[in-house]
């Protein structure tokens, strides 16, 4: 069952490939696990896929499709994630997005300063208060990279600064199993124990690996390791980087970017059956072959991967809400709002990055709010209309025209107006209301709010004892 604030497209939608192409490309990435095969190198992989069978000729391994087929009917198709106070927060099925930011940024531009610079723990935290405060943001991720602290215990500081200061569905990033260990103990000692956060994880991991064929180790370890506990997490190849790990065409990058996705569903399901698998389905960025960058913002793939997403029924990881832009401008706003929407109509479930700035080094607590307002819009936009004898209103029609055609003080439209979308933040007044109110900008009506958030004391939402055990581990 939907929240409230939900918005599912579960009736007309957009679809950018057929069905037979989408056959055709699950038939490619069949080929290309089972005939060209992909290297893992962790040596525990490697046991598990020849203990099942599997060719394994140095750390190629070589997936037959039987094993892909079979991997899709045990792995859930439908996934329930939880906030930190343990209740159902985020449902993966269907058409439904949820919306969150994105991780380990190396910059800030100061909300107070402008200045671009290096982020601290305090700018973490920061960014976890302003987003709980946010109603159409839904999961969190650690927004910055703190550069005030040694890098050994980054990971777990900004895990405790998401447990202290926002209650909302965590998805963390870590470089290593130890880290990616250490953040489980921390949530299974929120949770009241491993069992409680298995039955209700509050917490998603976000695995990234280098090369969609060549499955780095420290990727593989955190999957064997986190589907043995029954942990979700996502399994993510690169999407920036066609031409360079990938074929730079369109089907050549989803073809292997799938096979990538689907080997580690294999692996997943010979570690642990059931384990709950989030399906990397972030749409394909552009790496532009002038300047060498990748292009978090590029329209070429976008909508595709998500097509594959809702063939094979699993939940998923998607992106939107970013820009290649340097400052809040023009083109950070249309991008942002672009790969929101094109995102959210094709049906991803998971959408980060929102806020996410110069591809993906930059951030900014004003443009995350300024992502706010255009989910806010494309909410609005997304909800479907009703047609029945209530919202016709043919008696109010009757009504108005009988007695001068004046329906603004109708019952019907006193009954039905406060569903209309009514944005906290865009300018919606005439030119005089604008001025009298201070003729401010949108950035600088994103200050005031970011200020009259953090102006108020934080509050540590844990309890002391939560607190306690977080920061032994936070100390090993």
């Amino acid at each position: 069952m939907l929240r409230a604030n939900d918005v599912s497209l579960d009736s007309v939608f957009y679809r950018r490939l057929t069905d037979s192409q989408l056959d055709r490309l699950h038939q490619a990435s069949l080929e290309i696990l089972q005939d060209i095969g992909a290297r893992f190198l962790e040596p525990e992989a490697l046991d598990i896929f020849r203990r099942a069978g599997m060719v394994v000729d140095g750390n190629l391994v070589r997936i037959p499709a039987w094993r892909v087929e079979g991997a899709l009917r045990t792995a859930p198709k439908r996934l329930t994630l939880y906030d930190q106070t343990m209740q159902p927060s985020i449902r993966l099925e269907g058409r439904t997005s949820y919306y969150g930011n994105g991780s380990d940024l190396l910059y800030i531009i100061d909300h107070r300063t402008n200045e671009r610079r290096p982020p601290t723990l305090q700018d973490v935290c920061d960014m976890m208060r302003m987003l709980d405060s946010e109603d159409h943001i839904d999961f969190v991720m650690s927004g910055f990279l703190p550069r005030d602290v040694p890098g050994d215990n980054a990971e777990r500081l900004q895990m405790q600064a998401m447990l202290r200061y926002t209650n909302k569905h965590i998805i963390y990033v870590t470089t290593d199993l130890i880290n990616a260990q250490h953040i489980v103990a921390m949530a299974e000692t929120v949770a009241g124990g491993a069992e409680a956060l298995r039955e209700r994880p509050f917490a998603t991991c976000y695995i990234n690996t280098s090369n969609p064929l060549r499955h780095n180790p420290e990727a593989v370890q955190k999957l064997i390791w986190l589907s043995k506990k029954g942990l979700p997490f996502t399994f993510s190849p690169s999407v920036l980087t066609r031409g360079v790990t990938t074929p730079v065409t369109g089907a050549g990058f989803l073809s292997v970017n799938n096979a990538c996705s689907l080997s580690a569903l294999v692996l997943s399901q010979l570690v642990r059956e059931g384990t709950p698998f989030i399906r990397c389905s972030k749409p394909g960025g552009t790496f532009d072959m002038r300047t060498m960058v990748g292009q978090y913002a590029g329209p070429e793939i976008r909508g595709f991967n998500e097509e594959l997403l809702h063939y094979y029924g699993l939940p998923g990881f998607s992106k939107g809400g970013f820009t290649g832009a340097k400052t809040i401008d023009t083109q950070a706003a249309f991008e942002a709002a672009l790969t929101l929407l094109t995102s959210v109509q094709a049906g991803g479930h998971l959408i980060h990055d929102v806020g996410y700035m110069d591809n993906g080094l930059l951030g900014s607590l004003e443009f995350q709010v300024v992502c706010h307002e255009i989910i806010g819009w494309i909410k609005a936009y997304m909800k479907p209309i009703v047609v029945n004898e209530e919202t016709l209103g043919l008696d109010t029609v009757r009504d108005a025209v009988e007695g001068g055609c004046d329906f603004l003080g109708s019952d019907h439209t006193l009954q039905h107006f406060r569903e209309d979308y009514y944005p906290r933040l865009l300018d919606r007044d005439n030119y005089d209301g604008w001025l009298r109110a201070g003729a401010s900008s949108l950035r600088e009506r994103a200050r005031a709010h970011i200020e009259e958030i953090l102006s108020t004391p934080a509050t540590n939402l844990l309890t002391e004892e939560q607190d306690r055990a977080v920061q032994e581990i936070v100390d090993r």
